[in-house]
């Protein structure tokens, strides 16, 4: 055992804010991501799988969940300084108007059976906490900042670093401890390092005026530094410690991550550990499918004794989308029967980067099945969006682009996922540019602060684009190649398209000021159609936006205007008005891009196979007002 470390003490150490400090009313972080179970189950793996070690060896994930109670618990309680520190504490938090939940944890510690339920989380073949507390590292990333990530490179998949936050927001004392086994020994040999930080709100404790600022590290001091650091506990006292928390690991390089007081900060129950595993089991096959079919990640889940391995195979709701993405590549560009599995090209134009460099555009690849009756419908007509970290960032709900029984299940594999062998550098810089379009939550792309930092104008639009191409492509794979039984006679396809596409203003200022798409098509005697409309300038005191459905003769001249029976848009701050057998949308000023949909009043089979129309259009007539935007 290492003498050395024993000689220091082992304890909580807090910092003096002094009385002109700021004062810290909780974890800023808690408030950026969602609380639930996906989310967290989510940004802990994508967390894990950005740390691989790169040996082409999967990397392991296990989930263990464990009710500690009795003498486990008492032991657990003692080895974490329960009562020479963390008690008094929460305690003194939970009696301030910030401590409702901390209030909750201390009080299932004192119930006349007391129970504690905790989550670790254990991943293998990763990097573990390599690094110094002064340096920028994955230690430093995860021990000591807020808002600052470590990744290896710039295909991971967080950029923000506020995944790690979920490991705190989850936790009922906000208190996680973290073993690990470094993939390279450290400066003085080690291997073995353990540290728990918990993040509580300011506080002071009773009889003394000192308001600490709230962090705190369960680790050894070394009161010699004039500025005294946390320092983490090594070797075999390190392996000690862990072993009476119950957060000891194998010697494979990687990180153990304990959650003290596991608990849904989103849920007014407690679930049983037995209905949790599952959600944690459902939740790594919903999002992570595409990393486990590559062998980039395998995921358990432990609840007591028994073991459940994620096996995408296994999980009905995500097959269909194994199978797209599978046989993305085998020649077909048209969905005949169900089952079938077809895919096509998406080009994508990248910006120039910040500093004038220019970025190599490429594909990205899109690949449809079409749905059958003994599909599972959780996720029918969607589009599991993912580049190369392997994570589903989105499914794209694209229902309307659906129509009679032309269900799917659609894939669109962006970077290093678009490929099956080596990527290409624009896979490479896709990747880059995809990752800087997630927000924190990292749930869509779409414009975002570190986008405009790293690249020049252009990069919205290519984002616009993008989607835009989807719906396209996605027209273009499921529509019909041959006669069925809800088609229209085909006399009546030549003229009235069921996949009519929206154009923009004629007005050419108009066309410069909006992103504009659209759909529209017949079902049932009457026309439906959907589209989004979205002002390219971000500082306008608000917009309007006229939907209309019009007859246009063989000629090209206008016969006439189908009238509009309604329309739903789907944010708020938007007033839908009719005019004439239109709709208006008149937005305020906060509004950006509207998604809408709709469809026209009854319309009689004479009227509408009347020979002289060409085609039916949907129109959308926008104006921007510039200037004195909220």
């Amino acid at each position: 055992m290492n003498t050395e470390n024993l000689a220091q003490e082992v304890g909580w150490h807090f910092y003096d804010g002094g009385q002109s400090a700021p004062r810290f009313g909780g974890d800023p972080t808690k408030h950026a991501v969602d609380h639930n179970t996906e989310s967290f189950v989510r940004e802990v793996l994508q967390n894990a799988n950005d740390q691989a070690l790169p040996n082409d060896m999967p990397v392991e994930v296990t989930f263990r969940l464990v009710e500690l109670s009795g003498g486990e618990l008492r032991e657990f309680l003692e080895a974490i300084g329960w009562e020479s520190e963390l008690r008094e504490r929460i305690g003194a938090v939970a009696e301030s108007d910030r401590g409702r939940g901390f209030k909750q944890f201390q009080e299932t510690l004192e119930d006349e059976e007391p129970s504690l339920r905790v989550l670790v989380v254990e991943d293998k073949n990763t990097t573990g906490l390599t690094g110094s507390w002064s340096e920028d590292s994955n230690y430093a990333a995860l021990v000591r900042d807020e808002l600052y990530s470590q990744k290896q490179d710039e295909t991971a998949g967080g950029s923000y670093g506020l995944g790690k936050s979920v490991l705190w927001t989850f936790s009922g004392a906000s208190t996680v401890v973290f073993n690990s086994y470094l993939s390279e020994p450290s400066d003085r040999g080690d291997r073995r390092r353990l540290i728990a930080r918990t993040k509580l709100p300011t506080h002071s404790l009773s009889g003394d005026d000192t308001e600490y600022q709230g962090a705190g590290w369960l680790c050894t001091i070394d009161d010699t530094e004039e500025d005294p650091k946390p320092r983490s506990l090594w070797g075999a006292t390190a392996e000690s410690l862990a072993e009476r928390l119950g957060v000891d690991r194998p010697s494979t390089p990687g990180t153990s991550a304990m959650v003290v007081g596991f608990r849904d900060p989103a849920r007014d129950h407690t679930p049983s550990l037995e209905s949790l595993g599952r959600e944690l089991v459902d939740a790594a096959a919903k999002y992570f499918w595409p990393a486990m079919y590559r062998d980039d990640l395998e995921v358990n889940v432990q609840v007591g004794s028994e073991t459940t391995e994620v096996d995408v195979d296994d999980h009905s709701a995500v097959q269909p989308f194994v199978d797209a993405y599978a046989n993305r590549y085998n020649g077909e560009t048209r969905l005949e029967t169900p089952g079938d599995v077809a895919g096509r090209d998406i080009e994508v134009d990248l910006p120039k980067k910040d500093d004038g460099t220019e970025s190599e555009s490429g594909p990205v690849r899109l690949a449809a099945r079409l749905a059958s009756p003994i599909d599972d419908p959780t996720l029918r007509n969607h589009v599991a969006m993912f580049r190369g970290a392997g994570m589903v960032v989105k499914y794209y709900d694209q229902s309307r682009v659906s129509f009679g029984d032309r269900n799917f299940f659609g894939v669109l594999a962006a970077g290093t996922a678009r490929s099956t062998g080596a990527p290409r550098k624009s896979d490479d810089e896709i990747d880059r540019f995809l990752r800087f379009a997630e927000p924190p939550e990292h749930d869509e792309w779409r414009s975002t602060e570190n986008l405009k930092q790293q690249y020049m104008q252009g990069y919205r639009k290519a984002i616009v684009n993008l989607e835009a191409d989807i719906r396209e492509e996605l027209r273009n794979l499921v529509s019909r190649s041959g006669r069925g039984e809800r088609d229209l006679p085909e006399n009546v396809l030549k003229k009235f398209p069921i996949h009519g596409q929206g154009r923009r203003s004629s007005s050419p200022a108009n066309s410069q000021s909006f992103e504009l798409d659209g759909t529209a098509f017949f079902e049932r005697n009457r026309w439906r159609f959907s589209g989004s409309v979205e002002p390219e300038a971000d500082d306008h005191s608000g917009w309007t936006a006229e939907v209309s459905l019009t007859g246009v003769g063989e000629d090209g001249t206008k016969y006439r205007q189908v009238p509009i029976d309604s329309v739903n848009v789907d944010v708020e701050g938007v007033d839908v008005v009719e005019e004439d057998g239109a709709m208006v949308l008149r937005a305020s000023p906060s509004v950006g891009r509207v998604e809408f949909q709709g469809e026209s009043r009854l319309i009689g089979h004479v009227d509408f196979f009347d020979g002289s129309v060409g085609e039916t259009r949907l129109e959308v007539d926008a104006e921007v007002r510039l200037g004195g935007g909220d």
